[in-house]
């Protein structure tokens, strides 16, 4: 055995084992010894500690980069998806500069259609308003007529009495005559000349005793159509009881408006006026006829003549186009607009006299045989007027159907163009009829 080994002892002291003193290079070998396990222990602990961290950053070095390879698919996704977005953005913008025009051209026409509005509100104003003063104007003019008329009827009644009075006496007068001539003397031997025999009648001209027969012929028999004198005694003895405006529901007055009335109220082919509105201003006594001076027809002419010419154009701040208002006025006038000539036949001619229906309506001109063919139409239901007010009451039948005969030939005769050449035969003054 090795004396060394008596020398170290085994106890931790570091001693010699033989004289039990320490040993100095053994204890410091010892104190490193130990430093050096100390050592080792921590550098084992903290080897331990670095692997659990290794593996620690490997795991999330591992979760990071699956991370980093998610974050990389979701910024690929996000990266199409936002391609799809500018792909969507300028597709709506595109639809927003569509829609921004669009939004422009609407307001350009919903300023447009408001200007018109206003225009027209305007206009529908202004015209409301001239309506209305022209009805204040009317209704003014309607009663000053009013009142003149009232005072042309009082005076009408009185002359009317004066009037009735003096034909009862006539009536006497002419009873007595007809009584004392022979039959022969009392009728027209020439047919061709019944006409004027009937005028002169009518106008009060003797005309009879100078158509005296070249010889002497046998009496005959005349009669009258007694189914015709019986409608007409219908109508004497019903007219007073019927309302004026169903006269013509009569059998005698039917016949009458349909074979002379209307067709002297027949104004040719294109008349300008209605044939039935002229019967029943005529039949109610509201239709006015009057001679026309010459600075009237000159005046009416004139008002012709610029009412036939087009307004010029009006230029809008907004559009040089004629707003959709005024084109439609401009046609409304134009087709509304006057027409020249006679107001009854459409005739170009001298104008001689007007007339109107009523007191709301302008005056017409016309010319001489449209008035001819009024006149007559007028001074046949005069006498309509005067057998429905009982004013003929003590004439006989015969005497007053001979005398509407006479008034509906006057009506053939205006028709026919031909009334004025036979008053000129009679000796009567053409302006003598409806005066």
């Amino acid at each position: 055995e090795c004396p060394c080994h008596k020398v170290i002892s085994n106890s931790a002291d570091h001693t010699c084992g033989i004289c039990q003193r320490a040993i100095p290079a053994l204890r410091e070998a010892g104190a490193e010894h130990k430093r050096l396990l100390e050592e080792s222990e921590q550098a084992k602990k903290g080897l331990e500690e670095e692997q659990k961290r290794a593996a620690s950053e490997t795991a999330e070095s591992e979760a990071l980069r699956k991370k980093v390879k998610e974050l990389e698919e979701a910024l690929t996704t996000k990266d199409n998806e936002h391609q799809s977005v500018q792909r969507d953005l300028s597709i709506l913008n595109d639809k927003y500069v569509d829609e921004i025009e669009k939004v422009a051209e609407m307001q350009h026409a919903k300023e447009m259609v408001e200007n018109e509005l206003e225009e027209l509100s305007r206009t529908l104003f202004e015209e409301a308003n001239g309506m209305v003063a022209s009805e204040a104007r009317a209704r003014h003019q309607l009663e000053l007529t009013r009142r003149h008329l009232e005072l042309e009827l009082k005076d009408a009644h009185e002359r009317l009495a004066a009037e009735t009075s003096q034909l009862k006496e006539l009536k006497s007068k002419m009873e007595a005559m007809i009584d004392s001539q022979p039959q022969s003397k009392r009728s027209s031997a020439n047919p061709s000349d019944r006409g004027s025999v009937d005028l002169a009648q009518l106008f009060g001209l003797s005309k009879i005793s100078e158509m005296e027969p070249a010889s002497q012929e046998p009496e005959t028999a005349i009669a009258i159509d007694g189914q015709l004198i019986q409608e007409f005694k219908e109508f004497v003895t019903q007219s007073a009881s019927v309302r004026l405006a169903k006269i013509h529901s009569l059998s005698f007055m039917r016949h009458c408006q349909e074979e002379d009335v209307e067709p002297c109220l027949r104004f040719g082919n294109t008349p300008r006026v209605s044939g039935k509105k002229l019967t029943e201003g005529i039949c109610s006594n509201t239709c006015y006829i009057e001679e026309a001076t010459a600075e009237q027809v000159k005046e009416y002419e004139r008002i012709i003549l610029t009412a036939q010419q087009p307004p010029p154009p009006s230029r809008n701040s907004m559009s040089n186009k004629s707003m959709l208002w005024e084109r439609l006025q401009t046609q409304y006038a134009m087709y509304q607009a006057p027409k020249g000539g006679c107001q009854t036949c459409g005739r170009s001619g001298p104008l001689t006299h007007r007339y109107r229906v009523s007191t709301a309506d302008d005056w017409s001109f016309i010319d001489r045989f449209c008035r001819d063919r009024l006149v007559a139409v007028c001074e046949f239901y005069i006498f309509v007027r005067n057998i429905r007010a009982g004013l003929y009451s003590s004439r006989a039948i015969e005497d007053l159907y001979s005398e509407s005969l006479r008034l509906r030939l006057q009506m053939f005769y205006a028709r026919s163009g031909v009334l004025p050449i036979m008053l000129e035969e009679l000796g009567v003054a053409t302006q003598s009829i409806g005066n």
